[in-house]
């Protein structure tokens, strides 16, 4: 393959997400500099270890205090006396550490390192556990007669990551589920026999963080034409998604400062891969092994001072169909012999994964280590399986810890619109479908084939042409929303849930959450609900039906519960209200509702937990059988704007169950793709908007016509 001989973004030689963009040439800024003494050449802070004390009223704990590594690289022009002056700072200014020393140094090369003991310092967290704190080092070199030679200053968190490789204890939950695993899906676990599982936990500043989030991959296929408003853009749609970890994909480019500062301020974890991915790279070849020499390192010094960067992993699925301790695993020899001396060097606090997924007999084992796994078929084999089982295939798609796990789905109608003519959205058979749907040279089935056949096991034949559309984007809803839930159940077992992907590259239909318009897609509001702190979540278990809550606060949660059976039309067949206290960072089952003990009439009814505590809000739901048999009679929605005219707000209300409330406007949203309960109202915010001046459509699909409405901001009623 040609890319694998040219060091430079390889998805955009093609991909399943992205067309052919080969480029060359300078897309970074160039300098040029001529110091006449000595100059700073690189600065890094990391955090050794913390001491941890008492508990706040969230649940976090505070540093006593702070062991850092203060490393300081200067080049002399000349063997000259010069003065350094070395000064951190606090998240608001203070100084909290200051030293000067006295260079007498050599020409060329020369290396400071110090060891800094910080007095409670406050620490960095990911989005949804705590605060980002961030400090400042500020370094100046100065001649004899105090002369300003060159001056850096660099910002960084105080915060520690690790990560947790624990076996199965004999006779555990764990343990169990390992074995069913196994027993499941022999061909996953071909080589692991009786060895016990091995989890894989993240732990920042001592706590285990359940990691939810996404892939990320460049922006742009000319990524020089992305904007650090545009990165600001895409990781504020993460932030406000709940999500906390990021894995920066190796098939694309180490991204810029926009990008790491973005995610420093906004609490991401990223776990950084080198450039590598889906390949057999020539390790031997003299010239790739001088590349990666030169390049491993640049990227180590150029991303290392960011908190966000968690860890490091030496490729992307090279290694993923050879055993963990297999000499010849491709890409084990570029890892073991660059990146990981280098890491050594230049960041050896930090994690290092030789490839991802890593762990087992193979690599993509469930039980041992991350996998790559998804419950979404992506052969004609299983499409053609018995869809009404589709739950069990999510919930059994969980390993220890899913570092990709793929959905797909469309843009929107408005992001369709830029780049497809309505006759060609209309025509399912049209070229552009595919086209701007790249396919898997892997697997038998087309990527358009595979949405649209989601779209009609779940949801059934076709009744309108207008539905065609929703129903794409509204397949890869359900995939997302019963993962979530799938993956937070099984807390403990699980413990980080990674899509694939977040951010698109180009126009196209299929696994992003936001397309390459910046636009949310109809998965992003599912993961948006279902990455919060808390949630609850419904679980079929055969005989009974399992409520759990699913906390991942460092502090327990109580409140309760409101179960309910609600039909298409008219108040609860059956209801109950269920307390509920939940330790920290725990999934619990809170009731187990036993069938039997359920009146009868409940089919085509829709089982609803909403949960109230006074830190959470949550609604989970169940129905009986596939999506399909949802068909609840035409209802009629109510809607108007309330509140003051810079917070525009919708007030819908609907007569009936109204099935996937979808508002169509060129806005962010607090919610979308929802369904109402009789008689429910709901409040929908527009959160940030192009302009606040257009029409907004709402459709619903059990409308009575006409089909959709259309409100005005000008209006108070549509």
């Amino acid at each position: 393959q040609e890319r694998l001989y040219v060091r430079r973004m390889q998805c955009t030689f093609h991909w399943d997400w992205v067309n052919r963009f080969v480029s060359a040439g300078i897309w970074r800024p160039v300098t040029l500099s001529f110091p006449a003494v000595a100059r700073l050449e690189d600065v890094f802070v990391s955090t050794r270890a913390l001491t941890l004390g008492a508990r706040d009223a969230n649940g976090l704990p505070h540093a006593q205090s702070a062991q850092l590594r203060l490393r300081v690289e200067t080049d002399h022009e000349v063997a000259a006396a010069v003065s350094m002056h070395l000064v951190i700072r606090g998240t608001h200014g203070e100084i909290l550490w200051t030293t000067t020393h006295s260079l007498t140094g050599v020409r060329g090369p020369n290396l400071l390192e110090l060891d800094v003991k910080l007095t409670a310092p406050a620490l960095w967290w990911p989005n949804g556990t705590g605060p980002r704190h961030l400090h400042t080092c500020e370094v100046t070199l100065s001649s004899g007669t105090d002369y300003e030679l060159d001056r850096k200053v660099i910002t960084f968190g105080v915060r520690t990551v690790a990560i947790e490789h624990t076996p199965d204890a004999p006779g555990s939950p764990a343990a169990a589920r390992t074995r069913e695993l196994r027993a499941a899906y022999p061909e996953r676990e071909t080589g692991n026999g009786d060895t016990p599982g091995v989890g894989f936990g993240v732990l920042v500043n001592g706590e285990r963080i359940f990691c939810k989030g996404a892939n990320w991959v460049p922006a742009d296929p000319w990524p020089s034409r992305i904007s650090a408003d545009w990165y600001k853009r895409l990781l504020k749609l993460a932030r406000s998604a709940h999500i906390n970890c990021l894995r920066a994909w190796g098939g694309g480019i180490y991204e810029p400062p926009a990008f790491w500062e973005a995610c420093d301020r906004l609490g991401i974890l990223v776990a950084q891969d080198f450039q590598t991915a889906c390949a057999h790279y020539p390790e031997t070849d003299p010239a790739f092994i001088a590349a990666m020499q030169a390049e491993a390192p640049a990227a180590i010094r150029q991303l290392r001072n960011h908190p966000s960067l968690a860890w490091w992993i030496g490729d992307n699925e090279n290694g993923m169909k050879f055993d963990h301790d297999d000499p010849a695993m491709a890409g084990r020899r570029t890892a073991e012999t660059i990146f990981a001396p280098a890491l050594r060097q230049l960041d050896p606090d930090r994690p290092f994964m030789p490839t991802s997924p890593f762990g087992g007999r193979p690599n993509s084992s469930q039980t041992i280590g991350d996998v790559h796994q998804s419950a979404l078929p992506y052969d004609q084999a299983g499409m053609n399986r018995d869809w009404s089982g589709y739950r069990s295939w999510i919930h059994d798609s969980i390993g220890r810890f899913n570092s990709e796990c793929v959905t797909a789905g469309c843009p929107p109608v408005r992001s369709l619109r830029r780049f497809m003519t309505e006759a060609d959205i209309a025509d399912q058979a049209s070229p552009l479908w595919y086209f701007h749907t790249k396919d898997n040279p892997y697997i038998d089935i087309r990527l358009f084939d595979i949405q649209r056949e989601v779209a009609n096991r779940l949801f059934g034949p076709l009744q309108k042409p207008d539905d065609f559309v929703p129903r794409l984007e509204y397949g890869q809803y359900e995939f997302t929303r019963l993962t979530i839930e799938a993956a937070r159940r099984q807390k403990g077992y699980n413990q980080g849930l990674l899509f694939w992907m977040f951010n698109d590259c180009w126009p196209a239909t299929g696994w992003s959450f936001v397309d390459s318009y910046g636009t949310p897609k109809a998965a992003w509001y599912a993961m948006k609900r279902g990455f919060q702190p808390v949630i609850a979540s419904i679980e079929d278990a055969g005989d009974c039906y399992r409520i759990f809550v699913c906390n991942d606060r460092l502090k327990p949660i109580a409140g309760t519960a409101q179960l309910r059976w609600m039909p298409w039309t008219g108040t609860a067949l059956w209801e109950k209200i269920q307390p509920f206290a939940v330790p920290a960072n725990t999934s619990c089952e809170i009731a187990r509702i036993a069938k039997s003990a359920l009146p009868a009439g409940l089919e085509g009814a829709v089982f609803v937990c909403d949960l109230e505590s006074p830190d959470a809000k949550d609604r989970a739901w169940y129905f009986n059988g596939l999506p399909a048999a949802m068909t609840p009679p035409p209802a009629q929605l109510t809607v108007r704007w309330v509140g003051p005219a810079f917070c525009r707000t919708l007030e819908i209300k609907s007569s009936g169950y109204a099935r996937v409330v979808t508002l169509d406007a060129d806005a962010d949203l607090t919610d979308n793709y929802f369904d109402l309960l009789p008689g429910e109202t709901k409040f929908v915010t527009i959160l940030e908007a192009k302009t606040f001046d257009q029409p907004i459509a709402i459709t619903w699909w059990n409308a009575s016509a006409p089909h959709k409405l259309i409100i005005n901001p000008s209006t108070s009623t549509p």
